[in-house]
């Protein structure tokens, strides 16, 4: 701005004298000139200063963003942490199974392939057994006959 105010109080026309018009022309003329170049000179310095501030507060909002993303990744992870550490204390201990299930044995089937050996009695099946049927026409009738008592108990 200092630099403008120098250039317009260099550039004002003297005092020149009424006699000669011509050099009052060649004045104005170069006064205009002397401005537009002092004004293009501004302009190019105010482009690249507001370019820098632009490029400072870009990189100062950058650093405020990654700054509150660190800070609520951190927060997040202590809420979570917090949670899961409630949420275990209040499942109290874990205890571990007493003993593996068993499964019963296996046998050939007469239609092919292999499947669970049919107790010799459905009460011996453990509580909470499900029988599924694939084939109901390849089912032995005497097993047929115990399994529809079983269930209808």
């Amino acid at each position: 701005m200092r630099a403008m105010l120098v250039l317009v109080a260099a550039m004002l026309p003297l005092p020149l004298a009424a006699e000669s018009p011509e050099c009052g022309a060649a004045a104005e003329a170069a006064w205009r000139e002397g401005f537009s170049a002092g004004v293009e000179a501004v302009n190019a310095q105010m482009g690249a200063v507001t370019a820098q501030i632009q490029a400072d507060v870009q990189a100062q909002v950058n650093a405020q963003l990654a700054r509150i993303e660190a800070d609520r990744a951190e927060a997040l992870d202590t809420r979570l942490a917090e949670a899961q550490a409630q949420a275990l204390a209040a499942q109290g201990p874990v205890a571990a199974p007493t003993g593996m299930p068993a499964l019963p044995p296996l046998a050939r089937h007469p239609g092919g392939g292999i499947a669970p050996a049919a107790p010799a009695a459905p009460e011996a099946l453990p509580p909470g057994s499900t029988i599924t049927i694939t084939d109901p026409q390849n089912l032995p009738p005497e097993l047929f006959r115990a399994l529809m008592d079983y269930a209808a108990r």
